[in-house]
C-alpha cells in the first residue's frame, strides 16, 4: 500500500469486517496498541494473532460488548515524514442499539517499511471531554 491515509481507512475497515488477513495486510510489525485504560500490547509478528493475542475486534468486544463497528468522523494528519505519518482520529463506536456513543479520540501512526505503508501504533485515548 503506497498511501498512509488509505491504509488507515483499510485498517479500520478490516477491524469492522473482522477480517484478520486484511487487518494483517494493513499492519506494520512490530505493532503496538495502547488502550485508554492503560493496557498496552506489542505484537511482534502476524503469527502471534490467534496464538498469543486475540484479534483486535475481540479485544474491543471484551471491553465494550455492544460494539458492532467504529466509524471515523475525522481523520487529520498531524505530522509526517518520508517514513511515518501521525493521524489524529475522532471516531464513534456503533452499537446494536440506538444509544448515541460519546466520541473517542485516537492517535494512529502509519509507517513505511519495506516500501509498504502499514499501521504500526494505535493509541485509543478514549473520550476527551
Amino acid at each position: 500500500m503506497d498511501n498512509p491515509r488509505l491504509v488507515i481507512e483499510r485498517h479500520q475497515s478490516a477491524i469492522n469486517n473482522r477480517n484478520l488477513s486484511a487487518y494483517i495486510d494493513t499492519t506494520t510489525f512490530p505493532f503496538t496498541y495502547q488502550n485508554f485504560n492503560g493496557t498496552s500490547l506489542t505484537v511482534e509478528n502476524s503469527a502471534q494473532y490467534g496464538s498469543v493475542y486475540p484479534a483486535p475486534w475481540e479485544t474491543i468486544i471484551a471491553t465494550f460488548p455492544e460494539w458492532i463497528m467504529t466509524e471515523h468522523e475525522e481523520v487529520k494528519q498531524v505530522v509526517a515524514s518520508k517514513s511515518s505519518v501521525v493521524f489524529l482520529i475522532k471516531a464513534k463506536w456503533k452499537t446494536n442499539n440506538s444509544i448515541v456513543q460519546k466520541p473517542i479520540t485516537l492517535i494512529w501512526i502509519a509507517v513505511k517499511k519495506h516500501k509498504k505503508w502499514g499501521v504500526q501504533f494505535r493509541h485509543n485515548l478514549g473520550t476527551i471531554d
